[in-house]
């Protein structure tokens, strides 16, 4: 009986460790839809990130090619406070604007107090001018005679 003991002792000792190994920030996002430095089809209407440990994702928020930005909302029932390997977010409309987007995320783990993630992507297309170098476009040019 001793000998058992002993055993699951050192076998606790040994796991202790393991257990306590916290992630590095890069290896907690798993997979993400859209993914990482990819190229999306105009029209995406939803995020999804699988995290590597059960998690609250806090925000997700997405800035557009022309610097202005929208906040993800979760997919129906998710409750605050859920902690989970999968979430689903749906966009307040769908994206369309060719050009970069940045996606960040903000999240609390066992292993996180707060990690803040970033997710790069692009939909394909000539992004359109920034609406200042636009409207200099189309107005007249004043000449010295």
């Amino acid at each position: 009986m001793r000998k058992i003991l002993i055993a699951a002792a050192l076998a606790a000792s040994l796991a202790a460790p393991a257990a306590a190994e916290k992630l590095e920030p890069r290896a907690m996002l798993v997979a993400s839809s859209p993914a990482r430095d990819s190229i999306v089809a105009a029209g995406t209407e939803t995020i999804e990130l699988s995290l590597a440990e059960p998690a609250e994702v806090l925000s997700v928020s997405l800035r557009l090619p022309d610097d202005s930005e929208m906040t993800a909302e979760p997919e129906e029932g998710t409750r605050p406070g859920d902690r989970k390997t999968r979430f689903r977010f749906r966009l307040p409309q769908p994206l369309q604007q060719p050009g970069s987007y940045s996606l960040s995320y903000l999240l609390v783990s066992r292993s996180f107090k707060s990690l803040n993630g970033f997710i790069d992507f692009r939909i394909e297309g000539e992004p359109a001018p920034p609406a200042a170098e636009e409207a200099a476009a189309t107005e007249p040019m004043e000449s010295e005679q």
